[in-house]
């Protein structure tokens, strides 16, 4: 007969002061998320990022819905195809100016167009790569690995189908930076200065009015893809990350980022920058 395990080994792993590691008793509390936060607690961990890295640690299931993952990952294909055919189309702004509207609606979903195709990039490569790596997890043969291979066949085309949609920059954005820096430089290097206090007033509000245009025409452009992001793929992404389990969230459009960083740079080149050359010289 087999010798027994003696009670205080017993004891001494239902304690869980005898586990190789706390990634041990992690595990063996998978799925009681009160009991994890009071271990985690224990053993003083307090980093929110931490936390969440050694709750996902103690995940004992490559997927966590296996059985709705399958309906949930088409369901988020489908999303991101209708996403891709209508994110950046069909822009409604500068419907007041007359006949500039076309070129400025043309502007608007330029910018929308920028931000969804960075999106759709983002979200089937980082599709791609989850699915892969809970493949790779999954045990052979099993149910997990069945839903994961073709799951990740489909990720890969799609950033196949993404890459060829790739744009750069937008246009006028770039030559709404580079033409009054320009500008600006050759203003400083050949010293040049208005004859007329009566026409550097009108350059200047002028470059204030294209600033603020432009300016405009990135919110509205960022408002349009948000819009259409949310409206789409936001809730679809959503369920099956909760069907993967422990992976975290769903890309982010960065849409407030893009906009920010683009507003504050069309700011300071058309109205701050030459601003400050303008003071310069009359100083």
């Amino acid at each position: 007969m087999t010798a027994a395990s003696s009670p205080d080994d017993n004891t001494g792993r239902e304690d869980g002061a005898e586990f190789d590691s706390p990634l041990d008793r992690l595990r063996l509390l998978s799925g009681d998320d009160t009991a994890i936060a009071s271990f985690l607690d224990e053993l003083e961990v307090q980093s929110p990022r931490e936390r969440e890295m050694l709750a996902e640690l103690a995940r004992t299931e490559v997927l966590a819905h296996p059985d709705r993952f399958d309906v949930d990952h088409r369901r988020a294909l489908e999303a991101l195809e209708s996403l891709r055919r209508h994110g950046f189309h069909g822009s409604r702004a500068g419907s007041s100016l007359g006949p500039f509207q076309s070129v400025v609606r043309w502007m608007v979903e330029l910018v929308a167009r920028y931000v969804v195709v960075s999106y759709l990039k983002s979200v089937a490569t980082t599709m791609r790569n989850l699915y892969w790596m809970r493949e790779m997890e999954a045990a052979s043969d099993s149910r997990e690995l069945k839903l994961l291979r073709p799951a990740r066949f489909d990720a890969t085309a799609l950033c196949e189908i993404m890459r060829s949609r790739e744009i750069g920059v937008p246009s006028f954005v770039l030559a709404g930076l580079l033409l009054p820096l320009g500008a600006t430089i050759w203003r400083l290097m050949s010293g040049f200065r208005f004859d007329s206090p009566v026409v550097a007033v009108v350059v200047g509000l002028l470059g204030v009015a294209i600033g603020v245009g432009l300016s405009w025409v990135v919110l509205r452009g960022c408002a349009l893809a948000s819009a259409r992001i949310h409206l789409s793929v936001r809730e679809p992404l959503q369920v099956v990350w909760e069907d993967i389990g422990s992976c975290g969230r769903p890309p982010k459009p960065g849409v407030r980022t893009f906009a920010f960083v683009a507003i504050v740079l069309m700011v300071a080149v058309w109205i701050v920058l030459p601003l400050l050359v303008a003071l310069a010289f009359a100083l």
